[in-house]
C-alpha cells in the first residue's frame, strides 16, 4: 500500500499540481484507512505535507488549492494526538494562504476551517503556534484577528461537516480558562452565531436523510443503477471544488459587504431560481465526500450534547462568562437556545437506543414463571 503511495508522491513531483484533484480520493484514503501506518512513518506525513504546500503555494487555481487545505484538514482530524509535531506547520502554511486569500471567501472559509481543527485538536498548541506568527500589516495579536474573522464568517460555514466543525471550535474556545481578548470583547456574538449555525445543522441532517431515503428508493426501483451512480460521483468529484465555489458564490452575494474576486466563478444564468432550491443544495458541501472521524455514523461526538454540556458547565462554575454570553439574548434567541438543548436530550437518547439494539436489544432478568396462583383464596389449582 505504501510503495503506491511513494509512487504516487513521485508522480506528483514530476507533474507538480497538475493532477492534484485526481489524486485526492487516493490520498484521502492513505490517511484514512491505514491511519497508524501513515503516522508511523514521518516522511508519509512530510510528502503529504510538501504536496499540499505546492499546491497551496503555487499558481495552481482555487480548486487544487480547496482540496489541499481539506486534506490538512483530514489529517488533522484523523490523527488526532498524534501529530503535534505537524500543528505548526500546518498552521503558519494555511495562515500564510489566509493572508494572500483576500475577499476570495472560498479560500477564508477553508482556510479557517483547518484552523478551527487544530484548535479542537489541541487549543494550547494552537495558542501558542498563533502566538509566534507576526501578522506583517499589523500589530493585532493573530488570535484575536482570527476570533473576529471566523465570527465574520459563520454564514458561510455550510453543509453538516463544516457547521460541526464550527461548533465545536467554538465549544472548545469559550470554555478555554485563558481566553483571547477578542473572543470578550465579541462575547455577545458567539451565541447567536452557534445558533445560526445549529439552524443550518438542522436543515443538512433533513437534507441528508431525504438523501438517504432517495437513495434506498432509487436501490430498490433497480439495482442496476448501481454502477451509473458509481460513474456519476466520479465525474462530480472533478467539479466539486467548482460547485462548493458557486455555493459559496451565491451566498456571498445575497450578504456579503465586499465582492466576491474569484475568477472562476461566472454569473449562474439560472441565477434567479428559488432561494430555496439554492439553500437544498448548500446542505452538503462537495468536499464532504473526504471524510473524517467526526463524519462517521458511529461517532461519539454529538455537537448539540457538546454545546449543552459546555453552557450548563460554564453557567455553573463560571456564571459570569455565562452571562457575558447569554445576556444579550432577545427572547426568540432564548427560546432556540432551549430548543437546542431539548433537541440535545433527544439525540442523546436516540444515540443510546441505537447502542442498545446494535449491542442485541435490552437484556431482561430471567424470572420463573409461577404453575400456581394464589388470589388470597382457597388455591385454584
Amino acid at each position: 500500500m505504501w510503495k503506491a503511495f511513494e509512487a504516487l508522491y513521485l508522480a506528483f513531483q514530476k507533474d507538480a499540481f497538475d493532477f492534484f484533484t485526481d489524486m485526492m480520493p487516493a490520498l484521502h484514503n492513505f490517511v484514512t484507512v491505514d491511519t497508524p501506518g501513515f503516522v508511523s512513518n514521518e516522511h508519509h506525513l512530510l510528502a503529504m505535507y510538501n504536496m499540499c504546500k505546492a499546491v497551496l503555494e503555487g499558481d495552481s487555481g482555487e480548486d487544487p488549492k480547496f482540496h489541499a487545505l481539506k486534506l490538512l484538514e483530514v489529517i488533522i482530524l484523523q490523527c488526532k494526538g498524534q501529530i503535534d509535531q505537524c500543528i505548526p506547520s500546518f498552521v503558519e502554511l494555511v495562515i500564510r494562504t489566509l493572508a494572500e486569500a483576500g475577499a476570495a471567501i472560498g479560500l477564508q472559509v477553508l482556510c479557517q476551517q483547518v484552523v478551527i481543527a487544530a484548535l479542537y485538536y489541541n487549543p494550547v498548541l494552537l495558542f501558542e503556534t498563533l502566538s509566534k506568527i507576526q501578522r506583517p500589516d499589523t500589530q493585532e495579536n493573530l488570535l484575536d484577528y482570527f476570533v473576529k474573522m471566523w465570527l465574520g464568517n459563520i454564514e458561510y460555514f455550510m453543509g453538516l461537516h463544516d457547521r460541526k466543525m464550527c461548533v465545536l471550535g467554538l465549544c472548545t474556545l469559550i470554555s478555554q480558562q485563558s481566553r483571547p481578548q477578542a473572543l470578550v470583547e465579541v462575547a455577545p456574538q458567539v451565541v447567536p452565531s452557534l445558533l445560526v449555525l445549529f439552524d443550518g445543522l438542522k436543515r443538512a441532517y433533513a437534507y441528508r436523510a431525504q438523501e438517504e431515503e432517495e437513495s434506498d428508493d432509487e436501490e430498490e426501483d433497480d439495482d442496476d443503477c448501481e454502477n451509473e451512480v458509481l460513474d456519476s460521483d466520479e465525474d462530480e468529484i472533478d467539479d466539486e471544488g467548482q460547485e462548493y465555489l458557486a455555493r459559496l458564490a451565491r451566498r456571498a452575494k445575497k450578504g456579503s459587504p465586499f465582492p466576491v474576486t474569484s475568477a472562476t466563478i461566472e454569473d449562474d444564468p439560472d441565477e434567479d431560481d428559488d432561494d430555496e432550491d439554492e439553500e437544498d443544495e448548500e446542505e452538503e458541501t462537495a468536499l464532504e465526500s473526504y471524510t473524517t472521524p467526526l463524519d462517521d455514523d458511529e461517532c461519539p461526538i454529538d455537537e448539540y450534547q457538546v454545546f449543552k454540556e459546555v453552557m450548563q458547565g460554564l453557567q455553573s462554575a463560571d456564571p459570569m462568562w455565562f452571562s457575558a454570553l447569554t445576556s444579550g439574548l432577545s427572547a426568540e434567541q432564548h427560546k432556540s437556545l432551549q430548543e437546542v438543548y431539548v433537541l440535545a436530550d433527544q439525540r442523546k437518547a436516540a444515540a443510546e437506543s441505537r447502542r442498545i439494539e446494535k449491542s442485541g436489544g435490552y437484556v431482561f432478568q430471567n424470572q420463573t414463571v409461577p404453575t400456581s396462583f394464589n388470589f388470597g383464596g382457597a388455591p385454584l389449582c
